[in-house]
C-alpha cells in the first residue's frame, strides 16, 4: 500500500514540474571528463573529393492532392545515378491539419518491414514523439505500396474529423503512437544494429551533449547519458551505426585548422553507461550541401552516407582516415525535396525519407 502511494505521489510531481512522465523513470548518467580522444590539429587532412555542392532551395510539395494513388520519383541529375520512387505516403494529419507535416528522422528494419519516423511538434521544435508503422502488415493486407497508396494517410486525416471507418480502424492496429518528449532536433534516430537498440542525440546546452535510448515498445526514452566531447567541440545533430556496432555523426567545419564547410567525421561506441569518440583524422573537403539533414550506413555496400537536401554523398566505411578522392561517390537530384533521413535494408534498398508531404520513396535498383 505504502508503495502505491509512492508512486502516485510521484507520478504527480513529475506532472507537476514537467508536464509529463515520459523521462521520470529514465535513468540518467553523468559522464566525467572529456568523451572525445585527444588529437593534434596539425595532423588532420581532407580529401579532396569532387564538389557535388547544393545551395539551399525552395521546397516544393510533392502532390497537388495530398491523397495521392500514384507515385512521384526524384531522380539524379550527377553524379552516382539513381532514383527513388514513392514507396509510403506517411501520414500528415491525425489530430489536426498537419500536425504530423514535420518528419525528422527514421528508422528502418533489416527486413524494411518496420519503420520508426521522428516527428516534432513544429520544424523548429524541440518536442515531439515517435511513430512506429509495421509496414509489413500495412503492405500486405492492405495495399499502402501498391493499389490503395493513400490508405494510411486517409486513416489518420479520418481520426482528425472523427469519421473513421472500420478499414481506417484495422489500419491504425498496425500504427503506433508514442508518447511526446525532449527530441532536440530530432534528425538523429538511429538504431544499433548490433544490439537492437534505438538511440538520439538531445539538445545540446553550450557544449555539453546527451544521447537517450528508447525503448522499441513504449516509444519513450529510457535511458540518458549526459557528457562533453570537449569544452571546444559540440556534438552534431545525426547519428548512425554500423554493423559492427560503432557510432557515427558528422558536423560541418567553421574554419580555422580545418577548411571551413569541410565534413568533420566522428567515430566511436555507445555505452550502457558512457560515451567515447575520436575525431576521424580525415575528412571531406567538400559537403553535399548547406545543411546536414542525415547520416546513415548501408551494410550491404559497407558504405556511410551524408545527406543534405538535394544532394547525397558517401565512402567506404572500411576506408575511413585513408580515402581517395576516387572511392567518394555523390549524387544531385532533382525535386526540390527536403530530405529528412536514408536507410537500408539487408539486401541493399534505400529508402528516403522526404517531407511535403511526407513519404518514403525506394531506390528502384540495389546499388546506391
Amino acid at each position: 500500500m505504502k508503495k502505491a502511494v509512492f508512486l502516485a505521489a510521484a507520478a504527480s510531481a513529475a506532472l507537476l514540474f514537467g508536464g509529463t512522465t515520459t523521462l521520470a523513470h529514465a535513468k540518467t548518467y553523468t559522464q566525467h571528463g572529456n568523451a572525445l580522444a585527444n588529437y593534434n590539429v596539425k595532423k588532420y587532412k581532407t580529401v579532396n573529393n569532387k564538389n557535388m555542392f547544393v545551395k539551399r532551395y525552395s521546397f516544393k510539395q510533392s502532390y497537388g492532392d495530398i491523397f495521392q494513388t500514384s507515385p512521384t520519383k526524384i531522380s539524379s541529375t550527377k553524379g552516382k545515378k539513381v532514383t527513388f520512387k514513392s514507396n509510403v505516403f506517411l501520414p500528415v494529419t491525425y489530430n489536426k491539419s498537419a500536425d504530423w507535416g514535420n518528419p525528422q528522422s527514421e528508422v528502418l528494419s533489416k527486413d524494411g518491414n518496420t519503420l520508426y519516423e521522428l516527428i516534432t511538434t513544429t520544424s523548429q521544435s524541440t518536442r515531439g514523439w515517435i511513430v512506429r508503422y509495421n509496414l509489413g502488415a500495412l503492405r500486405s493486407k492492405f495495399g499502402i505500396s501498391t493499389n490503395h497508396m493513400d490508405a494510411l494517410r486517409r486513416a489518420t486525416y479520418d481520426h482528425s474529423v472523427k469519421q473513421m471507418s472500420s478499414t481506417d480502424k484495422a489500419i491504425m492496429k498496425y500504427v503506433k503512437i508514442g508518447p511526446k518528449f525532449n527530441t532536440g532536433h530530432g534528425q538523429s534516430l538511429a538504431m544499433n544494429p548490433k544490439n537492437g537498440q534505438l538511440w538520439f542525440i538531445g539538445a545540446p546546452v553550450k557544449v555539453h551533449s546527451n544521447v537517450q535510448q528508447v525503448s522499441t515498445s513504449s516509444l519513450k526514452p529510457t535511458k540518458k547519458i549526459n557528457f562533453m566531447l570537449k569544452s571546444t567541440v559540440t556534438m552534431g545533430s545525426n547519428l548512425t551505426f554500423d554493423k559492427h556496432g560503432n557510432a557515427y555523426f558528422f558536423t560541418y567545419s567553421n574554419g580555422g585548422w580545418a577548411p571551413k564547410g569541410a565534413i568533420k567525421i566522428y567515430k566511436g561506441k555507445i555505452n550502457s553507461k558512457s560515451v567515447k569518440f575520436h575525431l576521424v583524422m580525415q575528412g571531406l573537403r567538400h559537403n553535399p550541401g548547406t545543411k546536414p539533414q542525415a547520416m546513415s550506413y548501408n551494410a550491404k555496400r559497407n558504405r556511410l552516407y551524408f545527406v543534405s537536401d538535394g544532394s547525397i554523398s558517401s565512402i567506404p566505411a572500411s576506408k575511413l582516415g585513408k580515402l581517395k578522392a576516387s572511392q567518394v561517390e555523390a549524387t544531385n537530384l532533382n525535386g526540390h525535396r527536403e530530405f529528412e533521413g536514408l536507410q537500408f535494408t539487408k539486401n541493399g534498398a534505400g529508402y528516403l525519407m522526404s517531407n511535403r508531404g511526407a513519404e518514403l520513396l525506394k531506390t528502384t535498383s540495389n546499388n546506391f
